[in-house]
């Protein structure tokens, strides 16, 4: 099927300047406009039902963009963001894959809620130049059309790396998500205030992860190597990255909670079920879609729509006291 993106990339235009041409807006040259209808023909284009009935009323559905659907994470988010939507009227529809933003410039949904760091930020400006209305939950984003429901990432890792700070210790790891990860960068920029504004002496090492379960095993092995018998705390920035690394650990024979004072962040339902449960940050998914969706309807109705930030509560567990 063809797409507007199509029509785009053989035209050498915008989707924004293809959605204007198609229906008729006067904010492109009658040129261009003659250009593109001309390319989409010769491409066989055919609006779909959403695009044709767009302008006689709304189709009362919202598009969550999400690079991956898997996992509980994601799971609780889009419960909270389907039951907010519902109550006002609105089915929730997921939009995956290369060319998912497609759905927002033609008109399928009426609005969307982004999750996926693979929409660039050239992509995200034109659909919001194009009056596209949607809620970002995974980047800084400034627009009109566009508002922000963050997770507090900065408050949850400055009070976690603070407690860890409280513990004699002969050095401290910092275990990261991936580099382009909107979250991880939030919560090491926060980390990294603390240790700067901190009384020395304070050895910290910052190593490459990934939010995964096998994504800290090769940190793991490295703190492992370098253990010269005195504690050490390891700042995992995913539960699922923390977990896998305790798995590791204790089959070398590590003592968590007293040899490697090991936390996360999520506090997702391995943290809790782990032996010794994983000191972690609390925040709830659920109400992260919820305000998400809530923030999206209020945008999409011209009521007043704010950025909001998803609070985060620092949750002690026996993973970093094992007294």
């Amino acid at each position: 099927m063809v797409s507007i993106r199509d029509i785009a990339k053989k035209a050498g235009v915008s989707m924004t300047s293809v959605s204007y041409a198609l229906n008729n807006n006067p904010k492109i040259s009658k040129k261009t406009t003659e250009h593109i209808k001309q390319v989409a023909a010769e491409l066989n284009y055919r609006p779909n039902a959403a695009a044709r009935t767009l302008k006689a009323r709304k189709t009362k559905k919202v598009g969550v963009f999400i690079k991956e659907n898997k996992g509980i994470f994601f799971g609780d988010i889009l419960a909270g963001i389907i039951e907010t939507s519902a109550e006002a009227g609105f089915d929730t529809v997921v939009c995956t894959g290369e060319n998912a933003t497609d759905s927002l410039a033609d008109g399928s949904v009426d609005g969307g809620i982004i999750m996926d760091d693979l929409i660039t930020y050239d992509e995200m400006m034109q659909l919001a130049d194009a009056g596209k209305k949607m809620v970002v939950l995974d980047r800084l984003f400034y627009h009109k059309n566009v508002r922000q429901v963050l997770l507090d990432n900065q408050r949850g890792a400055t009070q976690m790396i603070e407690h860890l700070l409280t513990f004699p210790s002969a050095k401290t790891y910092i275990v990261t998500g991936n580099q382009d990860n909107f979250d991880s960068q939030e919560r090491l920029k926060a980390i990294q205030k603390v240790i700067q504004h901190s009384p020395p002496p304070h050895s910290v090492q910052i190593l490459t992860g990934e939010f995964e379960l096998d994504g800290g095993l090769e940190a793991a092995e490295l703190i492992m190597k370098e253990w010269t018998g005195e504690p050490v705390n390891v700042f995992a920035l995913s539960d699922s990255t923390a977990v896998g690394m305790q798995r590791l650990f204790q089959e070398h024979g590590f003592v968590i909670g007293d040899q490697i004072r090991l936390a996360g962040f999520d506090n997702n339902l391995l943290s809790q079920y782990v032996t010794p449960p994983l000191t972690t940050v609390d925040y709830s998914t659920r109400s992260w879609g919820n305000e998400a969706a809530t923030v999206l309807m209020a945008l999409m109705t011209q009521k007043e729509a704010h950025h909001s930030l998803i609070p985060t509560t620092l949750m002690k567990r026996a993973s970093t006291n094992n007294d």
